[in-house]
């Protein structure tokens, strides 16, 4: 088993079962299947991503082999793939809690626990009206090298994001948006999916 708690959750969870305790989380559903669970939740008046999976069992394994996949066997990926990132000085998420326990593949329970990014817009949502209404070519040009930027050092650090779409790179709102600000901010990679491979994989 593995388990690591930063606070709230250390003193929160302290003497419990963090397993059990996860499961009693409320908040916004943003994605419920028998075999994952993801939320927004307040604790002590913060915003936090929960994402809980318990398991998808050998069908959906095989399934995914057969197609050249490799399955998403629980959170410890995706909590992997966050430090990985932080390493690399990409800017990500903040995990806060990370819990696996199980031997088997097919039934192993798990769940990470991640700071909300707010304020924030998607990269997807930023555009999708730039054909009608375009942004000045400096906004445009930024973006964009900010961007390549990001997926480049992902890709040369050994991190593949498995749904590197615009929608999962958020822009900070806190200040205006422009070109000025594009360039002294970066943007922020939700990589909820990156796999991050062996060094021996990198070239």
């Amino acid at each position: 088993m593995k388990l690591i708690l930063a606070e709230p959750f250390k003193t929160l969870w302290a003497g419990l079962d963090s397993f059990a305790e996860v499961e009693k989380l409320h908040g916004q559903v943003f994605r419920e299947l028998a075999a994952r669970r993801t939320l927004r939740t307040e604790v002590e008046g913060r915003p936090y991503f929960v994402k809980i999976h318990r398991g998808i069992g050998w069908g959906e394994i095989f399934k995914n082999l057969i197609t050249a996949k490799l399955p998403v066997l629980g959170a410890g990926l995706e909590w992997a793939a966050i430090h990985r990132l932080q390493d690399l000085g990409v800017p990500t998420m903040t995990g806060v809690a990370f819990g696996e326990k199980g031997s088997n593949p097919a039934d192993q329970h798990s769940f990470i626990i991640t700071e909300e990014l707010a304020p924030t817009i998607s990269l997807e949502d930023l555009t999708v009206n730039w054909v009608a209404e375009p942004p000045s070519p400096a906004l445009r040009h930024a973006l964009t090298a900010e961007l390549a930027r990001m997926v480049g050092d992902m890709h040369r650090g050994g991190v593949n994001h498995r749904d590197c779409y615009l929608c999962h790179f958020l822009l900070d709102t806190s200040q205006p948006i422009d070109a000025i600000n594009c360039a002294s901010s970066r943007a922020t990679s939700a990589s909820r999916y990156a796999r991050s491979w062996p060094s021996n994989r990198r070239r």
